[in-house]
């Protein structure tokens, strides 16, 4: 059985408040680098068929099959303030969520890094619900990565899911 997602992403953000390094999973999203704690992420799926069902939440995708297993795919670009530009996902991030598992679609994953508390800046507020999900941002090299609490975001939206019903 996986471990709740929540404890890692409070240990992420700990880690990182505690000037210690962290490895990210970084991704772009609606034009942006964001990254997010690699021991969130199980795997990575790209050139898959997402499918649509009837009556879904604007944030929910669709399912895609993956090893007989159907996972839903959200889409996070909302809640971080961004846009998507076409109702597709060219990658998904499957994220272990309690006792399942939960895509998360992007525009395309680049890479694993290492994350040295030297690289870590507070980020800037925008007064928004963004802000919420933002943990800090990391200069890496000379590309801007914006990290996000991703089980904080896909909490809020399971949360919005189980109200809908």
């Amino acid at each position: 059985m996986n471990a709740p997602a929540a404890p890692l992403a409070l240990d992420f953000r700990a880690l990182l408040a505690r000037g210690e390094g962290a490895q990210a999973v970084a991704f772009r999203l609606g034009g942006e680098l964001h990254g997010c704690d690699i021991r969130l992420v199980e795997e990575v799926v790209t050139r898959r068929t997402i499918q649509p069902l009837p009556d879904m939440p604007p944030h929910l995708l669709g399912v895609l099959m993956l090893r007989g297993e159907m996972v839903p795919v959200m889409d996070v670009a909302p809640a971080l303030g961004l846009a998507r530009e076409a109702a597709r996902a060219p990658a998904v991030l499957v994220v272990a969520m309690g006792d399942g598992r939960v895509g998360v679609a992007v525009d395309a994953v680049h890479e694993v890094m290492d994350v040295p508390p030297e690289c870590v800046r507070p980020a800037p507020h925008t007064g928004g619900d963004r802000d919420a999900y933002v943990v800090c941002v990391a200069r890496m090299d000379d590309r801007l990565v914006t990290l996000i609490d991703l089980a904080e975001i896909l909490g809020e939206r399971t949360t919005l899911d189980s109200a809908e019903r």
